[in-house]
Order: C-alpha cells, then sequence, then structure tokens
C-alpha cells in the first residue's frame, strides 16, 4: 500500500465515511509564488525552456545511499545538447549541488513555494525519490523519478506526468535514465 492510500485509510477511519482513493496529489500555488520564482530565473539570466535538476538526497535508506550517481553525467549530456540545466538547491546543500551536476545554474535558495513554483516552470523535472520529486509531482511539473533504494509502490511520487525509472532493489543503468529524460524532452 503507498504511504498516501495508508494515510488516507487513517482519515476514512477517524471520519467514518467513504472518501474517494487518492491518484494524485495537486498543489495550488499562489501567483505570489510564480512572480518570485520568474525573479529567480531572471536574476539568473535564465529563459525557458530549462530541465531542473534535483540530485540531492538526504539520508540513507536501510543503510543505503537515496542519491542516483549519474545526474554529473546527465548534467554534462544535457549541456552538450544545448539545454538549459538549473539546479535550486535546499538550505545547507548549495556546494553538494555544485559538486553534484558541474556547469548547471544553481538558484539561490528559496522557500518551498518558490521552489513549487520552479519546479512547475521546468520543461522536464529528474529527481531522486524526494521531497522535491514529490513537490515536483504535487504541482503538475514533468518528472522522470529515479528509484534505487526505496520501495515504488509505497512511496512514488503520484502524478499525472511522472515516469519512474529503476526499482527499490537497486539503481537503473545510466542509459535508461538516459533515455526517459531524452524521450520526455523530445516530447
Amino acid at each position: 500500500m503507498h504511504t498516501v492510500e495508508y494515510y488516507h485509510w487513517l482519515a476514512r477511519c477517524v471520519i467514518d465515511r467513504p472518501l474517494p482513493g487518492p491518484t494524485r496529489i495537486e498543489l495550488l500555488l499562489a501567483p505570489a509564488a510564480f512572480e518570485h520564482a520568474r525573479w529567480a530565473l531572471e536574476a539568473a539570466a535564465v529563459k525557458s525552456p530549462f530541465v531542473m535538476l534535483c540530485p540531492l538526497a538526504t539520508g540513507q535508506h536501510h543503510g543505503q545511499v537515496k542519491a542516483w550517481d549519474g545526474f554529473g553525467r546527465l548534467c554534462s549530456e544535457l549541456l552538450a545538447g544545448k539545454r538549459r540545466v538549473v539546479v535550486c538547491p535546499g538550505p545547507g546543500e548549495h556546494e553538494a549541488a555544485a559538486r553534484a551536476v558541474p556547469g548547471a545554474v544553481l538558484l539561490p535558495e528559496t522557500d518551498v513555494a518558490t521552489f513549487g513554483a520552479l519546479l512547475s516552470l521546468a520543461r522536464l523535472v529528474v529527481a531522486n525519490d524526494s521531497g522535491a520529486g514529490h513537490l515536483a509531482a504535487a504541482v503538475g511539473a514533468r518528472l522522470v523519478s529515479v528509484f534505487g533504494v526505496t520501495q515504488i509502490e509505497k512511496t512514488r511520487p503520484l502524478g499525472d506526468h511522472v515516469q519512474i525509472v529503476g526499482s527499490g532493489s537497486g539503481w537503473p543503468d545510466y542509459e535508461d535514465v538516459r533515455e526517459a529524460v531524452f524521450t520526455a524532452l523530445d516530447c
């Protein structure tokens, strides 16, 4: 059972009436979030379309790193193909993000609403199973979500434009992620 389905089941028990089952989560953002996102992009001289990479994932899952190690190579290939690549690090993540995706435009740290707007404005978001990936799905961004150590059936981002690559039993081959990303960008 997906974690969202579990919480949905708990809510049904508490209010004691049927609720429709969740298939996606929708987060609506205030216009100010989009205004701030556009300011951040303008200040960094980023024009659309751009690809947002979310290469970091904090912590470990059962002793395994939760971040796919192919983001640097993917960033290089996207840049070589004349794609704009953007990263918006979270609090205290600026140096780690710069190391993970050299050459990407690093936006300054921002609030969650502005980050959500940035994700929704991206042509494509590529993320680990992380908060950034779930936020991207919730704001309706096109997302390639890379899994390698967490359980897809329990923690996958829910959304209409989400493509999962990998599994909970090991990281996908680089070529599988690359194919998903470039196919999504060519649509």
